[in-house]
């Protein structure tokens, strides 16, 4: 898989303690897209087997228990994502995924067969692509309006809807002398 970071803790991409990943490569191109730097296919290259253990490692080091994978868009590497997510399903209660595709494209086989297998590893799907002028405030966990929020898992509605009361949340790391910013940011913010 070729990812663009790795972070954690992260709190600002969903409930609880979170190690965070995003993948490099996305061709949506979305006007306004909070992370350009992750559309082109340049990245670290890792085998998914390495990249799993180093996602739970990681995870035990924070104490995280929910894993997000944004990008880039995830999907766009979906032989990879899938095995990624069988590697690490276990070691997490919940996993969230980002995507500019919308469920019913997945579905219908957008990302081929193992796009649509990825659907039985996830509990929590946000779909759709980001639209610029459809950015409110009121989007917890989306960039716009536009996209959905899927719960693949019924059971972490719950847990998620808590979260969202929260309303979004920005948070800042500081690696190799820059400052990635995560989170969902107000249009106004994303300039």
């Amino acid at each position: 898989m070729v990812i663009g970071r790795l972070l954690s803790p992260v709190h600002s991409l969903g409930p609880g303690e979170r190690v965070c990943l995003w993948t490099q490569g996305c061709n949506k191109k979305c006007e306004g897209c909070i992370s350009p730097d992750l559309q082109g296919t340049q990245g670290t290259k890792i085998g998914n087997e390495q990249l799993s253990q180093l996602i739970i490692q990681v995870a035990r080091k924070a104490s995280c228990s929910g894993l997000t994978i944004s990008g880039g868009d995830p999907f766009e590497q979906s032989v990879d994502l899938l095995e990624l997510l069988r590697l690490t399903r276990e070691a997490f209660s919940d996993i969230l995924v980002y995507t500019g595709y919308t469920l019913d494209e997945i579905q219908k086989g957008c990302a081929g067969s193992s796009g649509m297998e990825c659907l039985r590893y996830i509990d929590v799907l946000i779909d759709g692509r980001y639209v610029k002028k459809m950015n409110t405030p009121d989007c917890v966990l989306r960039g716009s309006s536009n996209q959905e929020i899927h719960f693949l898992n019924k059971g972490k509605r719950a847990l998620f809807v808590e979260y969202m009361k929260r309303g979004r949340i920005i948070e800042s790391f500081v690696h190799d002398n820059k400052t990635i910013i995560t989170g969902i940011l107000n249009e106004e913010e994303n300039q």
